[in-house]
């Protein structure tokens, strides 16, 4: 579990993805699992429950408090 702090996006590279899907500042979330062969990332967040996938590229752009 962990909570978004902000964006890497000092190049402005960062997919706009990311924001459409409301992975938004502060926004809570849980790491479901990784798909093998350094696959995506399925993660859960909201009160909703919703699920994405981010690939580790999109991932990196995202900057996280981790939560044990």
């Amino acid at each position: 579990m962990g909570k978004i702090t902000g964006y890497d996006n000092e190049n402005l590279q960062m997919p706009t993805k990311i924001l459409e899907m409301g992975l938004l500042p502060e926004t809570i979330f849980q790491v479901l699992y990784q798909a093998p062969f350094g696959g995506p990332l399925y993660i859960e967040y909201g009160s909703e429950k919703t699920r994405v996938a981010l690939r580790e590229e999109e991932a990196e752009f995202i900057n996280v408090e981790v939560w044990a």
